[in-house]
């Protein structure tokens, strides 16, 4: 008679079924994710290589020794080597999430056992997505931290970038905000030299964006305008705002991030009294995704889909199965000139 055991290794369960399960769901976590910023993009290493050339990073892809070169590096200033973040988390089925919930029949069996991989599988990609979402605001912040606050990437003090900051004065009452907006919109063109995209976005911090809608100038310019569009002049505007050409999206995401000392602090996606001006649709925004930490994998660039990689081992004395996953991604911008930072001024 099969065992619950011998369910456990039914093809249905088969680390290949469950790695396909649980990369079903499209990456929607965050606002980034949900714009389309970041771009992925499989490499078969675990690191890339960064050269920096007139102001431009450029991602180039580690090869093995005596393989495929790369060309066309041109005279670099600068080349480091960035490692791709590893994030495993594991979990198991135990004979606890079974007993007493198991009906007498072989599809009941495979029914409670399908419910108890959903659950876990569910609950362990929510939390790579959460990481994953953590990521990507480090990549828009120029500074990417893990969730114990250690810097992975700083590319501004790596490469010697000074970030683009316009101050908008937006505690000034005669400040032309519309003439803050187009010096914010040419210094992005002029940093994207012609590159092609979708437009921009402002993602804008929770004070910043208050200010902005509540400003007297905006106020004053729509309070004759007639049109549908929300107008802080008559109506509540709530997450999204357009004014002189220039689109706002309040950012109320924030993360817990764990201190050295065990606290936790409240991180927010963007700070408040900030925001940032990004560009849509470029092919500066990537997120690299590594091979997962196995020999099979090794030096084979994942399936573009295939972000979270699952794999399962039978515990000791028949006490269960083991579940595994891990990710390993890296949000990166190419060009951190075209991430231009908005403050409130004084």
């Amino acid at each position: 008679m099969a065992t619950v055991i011998d369910y456990l290794s039914a093809p249905e369960f088969a680390p290949d079924q469950l790695t396909e399960s649980i990369n079903v769901p499209e990456y929607r976590t965050g606002r980034p994710a949900q714009l389309g910023i970041f771009t992925d993009e499989p490499i078969a290493t675990t690191y890339v290589r960064i050269g920096v050339t007139e102001d431009e990073i450029t991602i180039i892809p580690a090869r093995e020794r005596g393989g495929e070169n790369n060309l066309n590096m041109g005279a670099d200033r600068q080349a480091v080597y960035i490692g791709i973040p590893h994030f495993p988390l594991d979990d198991a089925i135990k004979p606890s999430d079974l007993q007493n919930i198991l009906a007498w029949g072989e599809d009941r069996v495979f029914q409670t056992l399908g419910g108890i991989y959903n659950q876990k599988l569910g609950s362990m990609r929510n939390k790579h997505e959460a990481t994953w979402n953590f990521l990507d605001w480090g990549a828009l912040n120029g500074l990417i931290l893990d969730a114990e606050g250690k810097v992975l990437v700083d590319l501004y003090s790596k490469f010697d970038f000074t970030q683009h900051s316009i101050n908008f004065a937006l505690d000034t009452t005669t400040t032309d905000v519309a003439a803050k907006n187009r010096a914010a919109k040419a210094l992005l063109r002029r940093e994207l030299r012609g590159a092609a995209s979708r437009g921009a976005v402002v993602l804008a911090g929770t004070t910043f964006f208050d200010k902005y809608v509540s400003h007297q100038k905006v106020l004053d310019a729509l309070k004759g305008y007639p049109g549908a569009t929300a107008n802080p002049a008559r109506d509540e505007v709530e997450d999204s705002f357009t004014f002189a050409g220039m689109r706002l999206e309040r950012i109320d995401e924030e993360f817990k991030v764990r201190q050295p000392d065990g606290t936790f602090i409240t991180k927010e996606a963007v700070e408040n009294d900030e925001a940032i001006l990004v560009p849509l649709g470029t092919d500066y925004f990537k997120r690299y995704n590594a091979p997962p930490d196995t020999i099979g994998n090794a030096n084979t660039a994942p399936n573009p889909d295939d972000k979270i990689f699952v794999s399962t081992e039978d515990l000791p004395h028949g006490k269960g199965q083991e579940i595994h996953t891990e990710s390993n991604l890296l949000p990166i911008c190419t060009r951190p000139q075209v991430m231009i930072k908005l403050t409130v001024g004084n």
